[in-house]
């Protein structure tokens, strides 16, 4: 279940930095109380997730997972560009995602 909350961690953060941009500066209300509720959801679930998972991988997950999806979102939805750099800094994450997820082997 820890891994489904983490899910759920990512996606409802990601969904309130969508908001937050789409609010403007908290200039449309509707787009502000959206963004409150997800961040607020992104916690609950963060929290439910910290009962099963490590905290420092938990934490560094999140953090990696979102800013992807964050990115891309951001790409989609706002025609922003990325850099050949900044691609490269996200493909590095992806890798660093994998790095934590990989289970060692015991022989």
């Amino acid at each position: 279940m820890g891994k489904l909350f983490l899910l759920l961690t990512v996606l409802s953060e990601s969904a309130a930095v969508v908001f937050m941009k789409l609010s403007v500066g908290f200039q449309h209300r509707l787009y502000t109380a959206f963004a409150i509720v997800t961040y607020a959801l992104s916690f609950v679930f963060l929290t439910l997730s910290l009962k099963t998972l490590p905290a420092g991988i938990a934490n560094a997950i999140w953090a990696g997972a979102s800013t992807l999806l964050v990115a891309v979102l951001g790409i989609i939805f706002f025609k922003e560009r990325l850099s050949t750099w900044q691609i490269v800094c996200l493909m590095l994450i992806v890798i660093g995602l994998v790095g934590l997820n990989v289970r060692k082997q015991v022989s």
